[in-house]
C-alpha cells in the first residue's frame, strides 16, 4: 500500500497552452500535465476569451496532472502563474461583467492615444510600460468607449489571480501582474489616480497588493477532491514566474526565455526612480514589480523564435533531422565573404528581411540569423547594464536552448551563462511559490532546486543542509 506524500501544484497559464505540474514541495518534478487554452476568433477577427473557460482549463489539467500523480498525493499549494494583461471586469457579486481580451488584440490602441497628453506623457515614469495597446488600461478603455465600461463596486482581476478568487474566494492583486495593467504606479505601488480618473474608477478597482508566495486563501470546493484545503498563492507574472523555476532568484540575475517571442528579464533589488524607469522605457525595456518581493523586473523583448523558425523553413530544414544537421555544421564564421545577412527580430517586427549575393548557402543564412539575434542581444543588455549596471549569474531557458548551435551563440554575448535543464520552468516556479505558500518560512531561494549563488557570501540550500 502506497503512503500519502505531500506535493504542490504549480499552473502556467499560457497563451497556446495551459500546463500543470506536481512536484515536491522542494521542487522535485512528479508529472506534468498540458491542454490547449481556450480562445475564441470573433466575427471581426477579434480574439477573447471567458474566465469560466479559462478555469475550467486550469481544473481539467490539473486534474489529468493529479491523476497522473496517483491516488496518494496530499496537496499543500497550488500556484498559479500566467500570461499579463489579460483578465476579467469582476462585480460586487463576483460575475463576470467581461470578457478576456488577449494581451496581443489591439484593442484600445486609438482610444489610449486620445488621452490628456500630459497623462501620456508620464505614462513612462509612472507604469515602467511604453503608451501602446498591449497593457489593459487600453482595453479598458475599449470597454467603456462601447458601453461596457466598468460599474461601481467592480473590481480588475488579472487572469491568475480570477482563477485564485474562483478557488478561494478572495481577491488579491499580485505584483508582477499588476504590472502589466498600467494602472499601477510604479513609485509607490498604489493604484494610479489619473489612470483610474480617466476610466471613471476609484482606487478599489484594484484588490490590494499579496506577495507571490503568501497565502490568498484555502480552496474550497472544486471538483477536484486532492485540492480541498489547498493553500493558494497567485505566483505572478510568466516570465518572471519561470525566471524563479529556471533558479534565477538572485539578487542581479539575468533569466533568457527562449521561445517564439524572446525575453531578457533582470532581476534588480528595489525600486527604480522614475528617471531610470523612463529612460529605459525609451529604450525599449519595461520595468515593473518581480514576482520575488522586494525585486524589480526589467523585461526586453525579441521575436528571435519567429526568425529562428523561418529560416528554417526557408532553407528546408524544419524537420527535425535536418535542423540536427544544421545545428551540427553550424560555425560562427559560415559566411566569411557575407554573402547573406538578415534583419527583423525586434519585439514590433512582423517581418523577416533578408539581403542575398550569389554563393548564399542555409549554412550561412542560419549563421547570419544567429548573428544577428547574438547581435540585438548584446545591444539590449548593454542597454539594461547602461542604467542597472552588470548583471551578476545568467539562466537560458526554452525549446531553443536545445541546439548547440544556439547555446553557443548565446553563451558568446551573455556572461556567466547556465542553460536550465528542466522543461516548463514556469510550472515549476508556481510550484515553488506553492510550496511558499503552503510551509511557513519557506523561500523560493531555499526551495530552488536549480538555485546557485554567485556571491561568495551566500550559500544554497544544499550548502546550508549539508554544512
Amino acid at each position: 500500500m502506497t503512503l500519502p506524500y505531500d506535493v504542490v501544484v504549480g499552473v502556467d497559464l499560457g497563451t497556446t497552452d495551459t500546463k500543470a505540474l506536481v512536484s515536491t514541495p522542494e521542487g522535485r518534478r512528479i508529472c506534468l500535465a498540458r491542454r490547449p487554452t481556450t480562445w475564441t476568433t470573433t466575427a471581426d477577427g477579434r480574439v477573447e476569451t471567458s474566465g469560466a473557460a479559462l478555469l475550467g482549463d486550469v481544473l481539467a489539467t490539473v486534474a489529468d496532472a493529479l491523476s497522473e500523480a496517483g491516488p496518494a498525493v496530499r496537496v499543500l499549494g497550488i500556484g498559479l502563474a500566467g500570461l499579463g494583461e489579460s483578465g476579467v471586469v469582476v462585480g460586487p457579486r463576483g460575475d463576470e461583467l467581461s470578457p478576456v481580451i488577449a494581451w496581443f488584440d489591439d484593442r484600445g490602441g486609438p482610444e489610449l492615444n486620445q488621452l490628456d497628453a500630459g497623462l501620456l506623457a508620464d505614462f513612462p515614469a509612472r507604469t515602467g510600460l511604453a503608451p501602446i495597446a498591449q497593457w489593459t488600461l487600453p482595453k479598458l478603455l475599449h470597454l467603456r468607449r462601447t458601453g461596457r465600461a466598468p460599474r461601481p463596486g467592480s473590481r480588475w482581476l488579472n487572469v491568475p489571480e480570477f482563477i485564485a478568487y474562483a478557488l478561494c474566494g478572495e481577491q488579491i492583486s499580485e505584483p508582477s501582474l499588476a504590472s502589466r495593467t498600467a494602472l499601477l504606479d510604479q513609485a509607490t505601488g498604489e493604484p494610479w489616480d489619473d489612470a483610474l480618473t480617466a476610466l471613471g474608477l476609484s482606487r478599489d478597482f484594484l484588490p490590494p497588493l499579496l506577495a507571490a508566495g503568501e497565502a490568498a486563501g484555502r480552496v474550497a470546493s472544486c471538483g477536484i477532491p486532492e485540492l480541498a484545503g489547498a493553500a493558494v498563492t497567485v505566483a505572478g507574472h510568466d516570465h518572471p514566474v519561470a525566471a524563479v523555476g529556471a533558479g534565477a532568484v538572485g539578487r542581479s540575475d539575468l533569466f533568457d526565455s527562449c521561445g517564439t517571442a524572446e525575453v531578457l528579464l533582470r532581476s534588480v533589488p528595489g525600486i527604480l526612480g522614475d528617471g531610470d524607469r523612463a529612460r529605459l522605457v525609451g529604450l525599449g525595456i519595461d520595468v515593473g514589480r518581480h514576482a520575488l518581493p522586494g525585486h524589480s523586473a526589467l523585461m526586453g523583448g525579441m521575436r528571435s523564435g519567429l526568425l529562428m523558425r523561418r529560416i528554417l523553413d526557408l532553407v528546408g530544414a524544419h524537420e527535425p533531422g535536418r535542423r540536427d544537421a544544421l545545428d551540427r555544421r553550424w560555425a560562427p564564421d559560415a559566411d566569411p565573404a557575407g554573402h547573406l545577412s538578415v534583419q527583423g527580430g525586434a519585439v514590433e517586427d512582423n517581418d523577416v528581411i533578408l539581403r542575398l549575393r550569389d554563393g548564399a548557402t542555409p549554412d550561412a543564412a542560419w549563421a547570419a540569423a544567429l548573428a544577428h539575434i547574438a547581435e540585438r542581444t548584446s545591444g539590449l543588455l548593454a542597454d539594461m547594464e547602461s542604467v542597472v549596471g552588470e548583471h551578476g549569474r545568467a539562466v537560458a531557458a526554452g525549446g531553443w536552448t536545445r541546439l548547440r548551435s544556439v547555446r553557443t551563440s548565446k553563451a558568446s554575448v551573455i556572461t556567466r551563462l547556465d542553460f536550465c535543464p528542466v522543461d516548463q520552468p514556469g510550472a515549476l516556479g508556481a510550484a515553488l511559490f506553492a510550496a511558499c505558500a503552503a510551509l511557513e518560512g519557506a523561500t523560493v531561494e531555499a526551495l530552488s532546486p536549480l538555485f546557485t549563488v554567485a556571491d561568495p557570501h551566500h550559500r544554497s540550500r544544499k550548502e546550508q543542509t549539508t554544512a
